[in-house]
């Protein structure tokens, strides 16, 4: 079991507060991760530097570790420029980014090589793109497909899925174990294929909302 919590919020007062609650609900003395949430685009001074209230908010969560109140620092964005930018930041242990096979472009461009370059684990979310991609008649999908899609790719090492029951979660994960001895989490056949048919045009599938950042997948 890994307890994580975390927030948007960036004061020092708020993120204490953030902590206290989150630890008072666990009844524990640490946490295993705090995420610093929804890092957007205006918190960056730059294309490659973090703003002096998210560093600032970085480093205040540092002091947690110091503390033996948290083991992990994390941030999570929507933006892969954001993410390119975090990948950066020595005093992160992972970030978290959207990934999957219709939302491909901007990570595979922008964020993912600098995390690789940074050796920054990649917690991969979003996934099945709010379960839509398995709601496609052809080519039919799995929810194991999009975990294992995205589990395919290097820079990531987790990927986050949020089961409604205990089926659900079987029907996720069970298929993972058929594959946990192999190089690969799918093969480079059926990888190639899906890649083909949703990464051709990420825009087309943008009826639903989910890209916040389109300029970043053109």
């Amino acid at each position: 079991i890994f307890i994580a919590s975390g927030g948007t919020e960036r004061s020092p007062a708020a993120l204490d507060q953030r902590l206290d609650d989150a630890l008072a609900f666990c009844g524990g003395e640490y946490l295993d991760g705090f995420v610093l949430e929804y890092v957007c685009q205006d918190e960056l001074d730059s294309d490659t530097q973090l703003g002096k209230e998210l560093q600032n908010a970085i480093d205040h969560v540092q002091s947690y570790v110091r503390e033996n109140r948290v083991r992990y620092v994390m941030a999570s964005t929507h933006s892969h420029r954001v993410g390119r930018a975090l990948a950066g930041a020595a005093s992160l242990d992972a970030i978290m980014l959207r990934y999957n096979m219709s939302h491909r472009k901007a990570a595979e461009t922008i964020s993912f090589p600098k995390a690789l370059e940074s050796n920054i684990p990649v917690l991969a979310f979003t996934t099945t793109r709010w379960n839509g991609l398995q709601r496609i008649a052809s080519p039919t999908v799995t929810t194991a497909d999009c975990i294992t899609f995205a589990l395919q790719h290097p820079a990531v090492e987790v990927v986050l899925h949020s089961a409604r029951d205990e089926d659900e979660l079987d029907d996720a994960l069970l298929p993972l174990f058929a594959c946990s001895d192999s190089t690969h989490w799918m093969s480079d056949s059926k990888y190639d294929d899906l890649c083909a048919y949703y990464g051709g045009d990420e825009m087309a599938w943008n009826d639903d909302g989910y890209d916040e950042y389109p300029d970043e997948s053109i």
